[in-house]
């Protein structure tokens, strides 16, 4: 099932379409609008984050619409979505050698190098965990799923910017946390210990879902 999952990202239209938006605009948003590369950077996360977001919901919507058949042939669920997580981790982690790479921030500094991608795959993860927890949008629960992803989506771009979220932040996915400390320490060395946090959210994300949709499959 593995291969096939890879087949509906790497194949599709809409994550060429995306990653290659987003490789541009790394290469071209230093002129185009005149920003720091700590500025560049931090719009380079917001795209690795709705570039895993959607092509992991394209993703699922597929499974739904093409994989019925090789599902009932399988009929393993934890086969299942143990290659759905394969897939999407490997999503993230070329996705974000790539939009890395393309984006020009690359320097002599391995260590800041290392640590620019692992954030940039930290968030990548993120999108696609937030997917995959309302993935129900594909399934019986199509009103749920969609309030719930814009819900998460809005509490990740606004955890730490909003007044009223600041004493409960840490219980927000972190992605803006990520990008406010990035610009309070101007070095994206600094963002590792935030990245490790937002992998290790997005794990549990991942694996509340495995056991909502078992249960919900037994149901």
């Amino acid at each position: 099932m593995l291969k096939n999952y890879l087949q509906f990202i790497f194949q599709d239209f809409l994550y060429l379409t995306l990653l290659f938006s987003i490789i541009v605009f790394g290469l071209t948003a230093d002129h185009l609008l005149s920003i720091d590369y700590h500025e560049k950077y931090s719009l380079l996360l917001i795209g690795m984050f709705f570039l895993s977001l959607f092509s992991t919901m394209n993703l699922y919507h597929n499974d739904k619409v093409y994989n019925h058949y090789l599902r009932q042939k399988v009929n393993s669920y934890w086969s299942e979505v143990i290659s759905q997580f394969l897939a999407v981790l490997i999503l993230n982690i070329i996705s974000g050698i790539l939009i890395f790479i393309f984006s020009l921030i690359l320097c002599k500094n391995i260590f800041l190098d290392v640590v620019g991608i692992v954030s940039l795959i930290s968030v990548g993860f993120l999108g696609s965990s937030i997917a995959t927890l309302f993935k129900t949008q594909w399934q019986k629960h199509s009103s749920l799923g969609q309030i719930g992803t814009l819900v998460f989506v809005y509490l990740a771009l606004s955890g730490s910017v909003v007044n009223i979220f600041k004493n409960i932040e840490m219980i927000f996915p972190p992605l803006s946390r990520m990008i406010v400390s990035l610009h309070s320490n101007s070095s994206i060395v600094k963002l590792l210990p935030l990245a490790g946090q937002t992998f290790l959210y997005a794990l549990i994300l991942f694996v509340i879902s495995w056991f909502i949709y078992k249960k919900n499959k037994k149901s």
